[in-house]
This record gives structure tokens, sequence and C-alpha cells, in this order.
């Protein structure tokens, strides 16, 4: 901060201290340390400084951002030290902190973004990021209804951990899935073909992050996608037939590995 003044200008510590963003109580700090002393007084006795005093003060200013202390600055601005010895001193010093800043920001940054992107998701916040507003609901049903079981417990296990950006790469290799088996229904692709037992076995695959997913488990679970309005609802909004066109693709699958479809058990 530059003043604009003539070799007669005076300034009240109130102006000074205004314009160079210090507090008065400062500046009587420093004059009682004797670094910088008004050279003026007023009639009645206030401190006034003259623009010389000014530009003492913003050197003090200026030493201080270094991060020298007053002891040091008060040598330097009566000549008793080098001023470059000091400056390069401080230099080498910020050059340091501004090194150490930069770990601790980095540090910071990572732990940030850990937090923002792996704090586990509320059911309403799932439901929100694998585009499913009733996954709450499910939810609450699948718990009431396999809660006791093995396969409940792995599932809540392997999902304790997930964050947002869990929930969403696993939404993303389901999407890729699903687009998959629309465009096979739309390019006519037969039910029990080679291409269509492979896309069986990628949605399989995408199922069983949750747990293991066996071929009967796997019929069992397309029941619903023909039987269940919503889930079929579901697979129609991507392409008519496909609810059952996989369901039926899935049982053929099922048969060729040996699952008994009139009485298939949950193994």
């Amino acid at each position: 901060m530059r003043f604009m003044a003539t070799e007669d200008t005076l300034y009240t510590v109130g102006e000074v201290a205004e314009t160079l963003k210090v507090t008065v109580r400062t500046l009587h700090h420093w004059e009682s340390q004797g670094l910088v002393t008004p050279t003026e007084r007023s009639w009645s006795n206030y401190r006034l400084y003259t623009p010389e005093d000014v530009e003492r003060i913003q050197h003090i200013l200026i030493y201080r951002v270094t991060g020298m202390k007053l002891a040091e600055i008060k040598k330097l601005l009566a000549g008793e030290s080098s001023a470059i010895e000091h400056l390069r001193r401080q230099r080498e010093s910020l050059i340091d902190q501004r090194a150490h800043l930069t770990d601790m920001l980095t540090a910071i940054d990572e732990l940030l973004e850990k937090e923002m992107t792996n704090n586990k998701p509320d059911l309403n916040e799932i439901g929100r990021i694998i585009g499913n507003a009733n996954f709450a609901e499910h939810q609450a049903e699948a718990k009431e209804r396999y809660e006791g079981t093995d396969d409940w417990q792995i599932s809540q296990q392997r999902t304790s951990n997930w964050g947002a950006q869990d929930w969403a790469a696993h939404k993303e290799k389901f999407d890729a899935v699903d687009a998959r088996l629309a465009a096979a229904v739309a390019n006519g692709v037969a039910a029990d073909s080679d291409e269509a037992a492979q896309l069986v076995a990628e949605h399989r695959e995408v199922l069983s992050e949750f747990f293991p997913v066996s071929y009967a488990k796997h019929y069992l679970i397309s029941r619903g996608y023909i039987t269940d309005p919503r889930f079929t609802e579901y697979y129609e909004r991507q392409q008519e037939g496909l609810a059952q066109w996989l369901a039926n693709a899935i049982e053929h699958v099922a048969a060729a590995h040996g699952v008994d479809l009139e009485n298939p058990e949950w193994v």
C-alpha cells in the first residue's frame, strides 16, 4: 500500500493503521520495541508519522511476512546485520515451509476425496446412484425374506464398505450388460443360442458381486422378471420382450447345467 504524500505530509496513527491494515495496538507495540517511532507530535501530543516513518513500517511488514522475528527486524533496520543474508535464510525457510504445506495439502486432498467418494451412502442415496427410486423398499423386502441366510450375510459384508463410487461402478457394469441384453433382443438373437448363453453368464457374474449366484439361484431369481411387475417393467422399459427373453435364456442355461426346473432349490 502506497501513501500519496508530499514531504510535509504527516499521518496520524489511525490513518497509518487503516491504510496498512495493521492495528493501532501493533504500531504502539512496535514503538515500544524500538522498531519505529513517530517522528512528529501534534500540538496535543498525538503521534504523527512522516512518509519515511511509513516506509519503515512497510519494510517491517514485509520482513514479518517472511517470518522474521521482531528482534531480527530491529537489527536489520538499524544496519547491525545484513538484510541480504537474513532474506536469503528466510527465503530458504519459506521454500521448506512451502514444500511442507504442499505435502499437507496433498494429504488433505486425498483424505477429502476418499471421504467424499467412499463415505457409505444410505439406502436412499444408493437408490439415486443406481437409478432405482424403490431401492430402499426392495432392500427391506429382501431383508425380511433372506436376513437369516448365508447369502444375505455375504451380501451385507461385501457391500458394507461400498461408497458412492463403488455403487456407481457397479451400476455402470450392470447397465452395460443390460444394454447388450436389450441389443440382443432387438437384433433377434435366440434365447437358446450361444450368444444368449454368453450374455446370461455376464448377467450372473454381475449379480455375483453381491453373493455367489449359482445356476439354480440365477434361475430362481429370473422367475421374478416375469412374475413381479416391478422387474418386468424395468426390463420392458429397455426393450420390449426383454423380460421374457432373459428369463427364457437363463432357464435354458440352467437346464444345460443340470438344474431341476420342476423343483429348483436355492443352492
